[in-house]
């Protein structure tokens, strides 16, 4: 039986035709279990946009996004990363993480209830995906 969680309505999350074809491959091959399985959940549901056309506020695969997180009130900067990228001193996190599975894709202000490393739910909300123009500042 699925966790309630995962059944009940989540908010739409939006993916680049080249997101969604890279994440697709990643979770391909893997078992559908454990975060690959979350993400491939994520992958099912997801709204598929051709370039340009995914709404600005939408978090993408590496552009800098603030979020908060149920568990601690200070908003936290990350970049969402293919798993061979990550690098979570440089606050490169990767896709297959639980934090990076839930924000992919979802719309700054929109909040997903998600599930942790432990199975206890926790919400996460991106308040703020950078422009692609800020990536040169860092």
């Amino acid at each position: 039986m699925t966790p309630a969680s995962a059944t009940s309505a989540r908010p739409d999350i939006f993916l680049s035709d080249n997101d969604f074809d890279a994440l697709s491959r990643l979770v391909g091959d893997m078992p559908g279990e454990g975060v690959a399985g979350l993400l491939q959940q994520e992958l099912e549901r997801a709204i598929v946009c051709a370039p340009g056309d995914r709404p600005s506020g939408a978090a993408p695969l590496h552009r800098w996004l603030h979020y908060i997180d149920s568990r601690s009130p200070e908003p936290r900067r990350i970049q969402i990363v293919l798993p061979h990228q990550a690098d979570i001193d440089a606050g490169k996190v990767s896709v297959l993480s639980h934090v990076g599975a839930g924000l992919i894709g979802l719309v700054e202000g929109h909040t997903i209830a998600w599930t942790d490393p432990s199975g206890a739910e926790r919400s996460l909300t991106p308040v703020m995906v950078e422009d692609p123009e800020d990536l040169s500042q860092d």
